[in-house]
């Protein structure tokens, strides 16, 4: 049965039911249902043993013979029927020594040992949300205590679920008429997650995606039905934009500067403020000449024109990174001539499952077998994450370092590029277009929804050169050639050197964020907290977002590990704390020493996770389990107390 949004309600299936979604299920993941359920060592055992995925895809047969598939799958029948029946698993929470052995064989590749703890955490956590070996301690603040939170995007409903939880008072600002973040602000033709739905989505709130790769909309439906459920959405103020925060070393409080749609200013006073900016939302417009005299429409994709038509135009997209990559093919068939301004080519990755529709029968599956949606959840963290990440690390033995980091990275290189040839087919004038000449990664990396076919299309050029400036009638490329165009799409990318940069923070001394960063170097321990800004933390700071791998996840990780030092303050009778400058220098040294030894700091091209000085400042250069293990416990040593 589904809810009025067209959302399935977990109910018990009828054995047909099962037996239909078993039998296009993943076959990996049913393995483990079924060794969870019986708790029999032979599954994990040959013949039964999947054999280690290739690419990104789900490798739902698990490279096994017909027969094996099919007896794994009948088992797997009983196994579901079993636990509808309300009779418990074999094995109902593995312990990390369990999860290790098992991912192991449902990856077809050895899974290290400090991965266990991690990965037998989120299992619970999806099937088991009360399980005693995840339960966060509870929490009585002191009178008068107060949060004020900024931003409903992912990273502010992450830290509302939290707050929830806590029995905090706090209230939300967004700036916003509704939750979403970046979901609510990019509504631009093909605009969509390039991360599987189920692994962008909440532990605390599974959802009954519709396709493997959602689009804006659903996204969009998504957040908001989240924080309504957690009651958060009573807490928001929306069209509410933050103009400042200050501390009072003397009260030891924030006092937040805001101004609503009405244009009425006040100021909120904060025992905490908790920062979920984000900061893939201030557009990065070129300064182009002559960008002021164009005739025709122009605007950052990030700000697309309601209503806007496209028919028999003839228009230009300058950029070719996500946004560009997205638009390209969804409006190629709708206008008349589309010319794309490319500065450097992206490396693309199939993209197996694009707009493909997830079948009802496992969509069904997925809400009422929790073991089943935490094993194919589980698979996907593996294969989108650290599994990724060992291949962009700097391997100093390797011999051509010019065009990779190491032998697995060299082997992506050649993957895609067999990819990207055959997507071209008889266009072998692109191919030269097209083909990076950095190593794969170096930039984020990207997936092919229709991006080759839409350059093959007549209609549609690639220009290999920048521009130079803007006519009224059109553009001119670096090369000083002119093209004609109605209307001009500035797909160019975000401030994402420039962290909290929507408002003026002020910490101890007056001293401000963006002195303290020199503007576009920002550095906080764990990118969670800065010295003399007691009280200020960060969900999505500098160096916080994951290399490869599930952005909510580490929100969730950063917030628990924020509520773990609230606690503790709670404990212990403190007021406010903020990171020491010694474990601030420390941990932004090895920050930028294991950056040295990663992709992102390769020669061979310029990325948007750099700042103006070379710098990676975006993404976080440890494996998933490595940052997890620094977040663990709530370590006050590492702050000051005020």
């Amino acid at each position: 049965m589904q809810d009025e949004d067209g959302y399935f309600n977990p109910d018990r299936l009828s054995e047909q039911e099962v037996r239909a979604a078993v039998a296009i299920a993943n076959v990996p993941a049913l393995l483990m249902v079924v060794y969870q359920t019986t708790g029999d060592p032979k599954w994990l055992e040959e013949p039964y043993r999947p054999t280690r995925g290739k690419g990104l895809g789900d490798h739902d047969s698990g490279g096994l013979a017909p027969t094996l598939q099919d007896e794994i799958r009948e088992n797997a029948v009983a196994a579901i029927l079993s636990l509808q029946a309300g009779h418990a698993p074999a094995i109902p929470s593995p312990s990390p020594e369990d999860t290790v052995r098992m991912m192991t064989v449902c990856m077809g590749e050895p899974v290290g040992d400090e991965y266990g703890p991690m990965l037998s955490q989120e299992l619970a956590r999806r099937v088991a949300p009360d399980a005693p070996e995840i339960a966060l301690e509870p929490v009585q603040p002191p009178p008068g205590f107060n949060v004020v939170l900024i931003g409903t995007g992912v990273a502010g409903i992450a830290a509302a679920q939290q707050l929830e939880d806590m029995g905090v008072d706090y209230v939300i600002l967004e700036k916003q008429p509704e939750s979403g973040g970046n979901w609510f602000q990019n509504t631009y033709p093909g605009a969509g997650v390039d991360t599987p739905s189920h692994l962008y989505s909440f532990s605390f709130a599974k959802n009954d995606w519709n396709t493997h790769f959602e689009l804006r909309n659903d996204l969009q439906l998504y957040f908001t039905r989240t924080m309504k459920a957690l009651g958060g959405h009573e807490r928001v103020r929306y069209g509410t934009e933050v103009l400042s925060a200050d501390y009072d070393e003397t009260t030891k409080r924030w006092n937040v500067a805001v101004r609503n749609g009405a244009g009425e200013e006040e100021v909120l006073n904060a025992s905490v403020v908790i920062s979920a900016v984000g900061v893939l939302n201030r557009p990065k417009l070129p300064n182009v000449a002559g960008m002021e005299t164009f005739s025709g429409i122009q605007f950052h994709s990030s700000d697309w024109p309601e209503g806007l038509e496209l028919e028999d135009k003839r228009v230009a997209v300058v950029g070719t990174g996500a946004s560009s990559m997205q638009i390209t093919p969804a409006i190629a068939d709708r206008v008349e001539q589309l010319t794309v301004f490319q500065r450097s080519p992206q490396w693309v990755a199939p993209f197996e499952k694009f707009r493909t529709p997830i079948p009802l029968e496992l969509r069904r599956l997925m809400q009422s077998c929790p073991e089943y949606h935490s094993w194919y959840w589980i698979r996907l963290f593996w294969q989108f994450g650290d599994k990724v990440i060992e291949s962009l690390r700097v391997d100093p033995a390797w011999e051509h370092p010019e065009r990779a980091v190491n032998a697995r990275n060299d082997a992506h290189r050649e993957y895609f590029t067999r990819y990207i040839t055959a997507q071209l087919g008889d266009r072998t004038d692109l191919l030269d277009k097209v083909l990076p000449d950095y190593p794969p990664f170096g930039k984020r990396i990207l997936l092919d929804n229709g991006w080759f076919a839409a350059l093959r299309k007549d209609n549609v050029e690639l220009v290999n050169d920048g521009v130079d400036r803007v006519t009224p009638t059109g553009l001119v490329s670096s090369a000083g050639v002119e093209f004609d165009a109605d209307v001009i799409i500035w797909a160019t990318g975000f401030e994402a050197a420039r962290f909290v940069s929507s408002l003026d923070v002020r910490g101890i001394g007056g001293l401000s964020l963006r002195q303290a960063w020199n503007d576009d170097d920002p550095r906080a321990y764990l990118g969670v907290s800065v010295p003399d800004f007691p009280n200020f933390f960060m969900l999505g700071g500098p160096n916080s977002f994951p290399g490869s791998g599930s952005f909510m996840f580490f929100m969730e990780v950063q917030m628990r590990y924020i509520r773990g030092l609230l606690t503790e303050m709670f404990k212990n009778d403190i007021t406010a704390i903020d990171a020491t400058a010694e474990a601030n220098d420390r941990y932004n040294e090895l920050v930028d020493t294991t950056h040295d030894k990663t992709v992102w700091t390769h020669r061979g091209m310029s990325t948007y996770y750099r700042n103006r000085h070379g710098r990676v400042v975006f993404v976080m250069p440890f494996l998933n389990v490595e940052y997890w293990q620094m977040t663990e416990r709530p370590d006050l040593e590492n702050y000051t107390k005020r």
